[in-house]
């Protein structure tokens, strides 16, 4: 066993594991390396990538958008768009958290991480522009359009989810990455225990 997986870290297979009972996830949130959550229709899940189990954790209206708050727990966007007639009546209100935010342009949250959400023009055929807005004060700028804007907490991607043609969602890794990556992670634990 030990030979095993020393010649699969030399050899730095790629590793891809089919995740049970998820197709074509609406959103795919990383809580952190051990934990990401799907969102499939009303239902939210959360995978455990070391145990590899699935658990239901929540689930939510077909116009709430799931992200995650400052201490990493689900938190639910309601979205709402109107007609208008002009640039003084809002097109869109965002609930969060009991609080309804308005807004002039139509948009849609494509990334809600602690007090920000990220969000996109609504309809396909506009020219499409990007929005960051503060959740507490209500605030909104346009940005440039986001390089990443997945929810995703590793940076390096040494985990990451793939859906092929028939939505069947993997979960792929390289061996030496993650190794590399639990030694970053670890190193400054083991030097706090031993007291180097």
């Amino acid at each position: 066993m030990v030979i095993g997986m020393i010649l699969e870290l030399i050899s730095g297979q790629q590793h891809r594991e089919l995740i049970p009972n998820i197709t074509n996830p609406q959103q795919v949130i990383w809580k952190d390396m051990d934990h990401v959550i799907f969102v499939k229709d009303a239902d939210i899940f959360e995978y455990n990538t070391v145990e590899k189990t699935l658990e239901n954790i929540g689930t939510r209206k077909s116009n709430q958008f799931v992200g995650l708050d400052e201490n990493r727990d689900i938190v639910l966007c309601g979205i709402e768009h109107f007609m208008i007639t002009s640039k003084e009546e809002f097109s869109t209100v965002f609930t969060i958290n009991g609080k309804e935010l308005k807004f002039f342009p139509t948009i849609r949250p494509i990334s809600l991480k602690g007090d920000t959400i990220v969000a996109v023009t609504a309809l396909d055929f506009l020219e499409q522009h990007y929005y960051e807005i503060s959740i507490d004060s209500g605030e909104i700028n346009e940005i440039e359009e986001p390089k990443n804007i997945s929810n995703t907490l590793i940076k390096n991607m040494v985990l990451y989810v793939q859906t092929d043609i028939l939505g069947n969602v993997y979960l792929n890794y390289d061996t030496r990455e993650l190794l590399k990556y639990s030694i970053r992670i670890l190193k400054p634990q083991l030097v706090s225990y031993l007291g180097i």
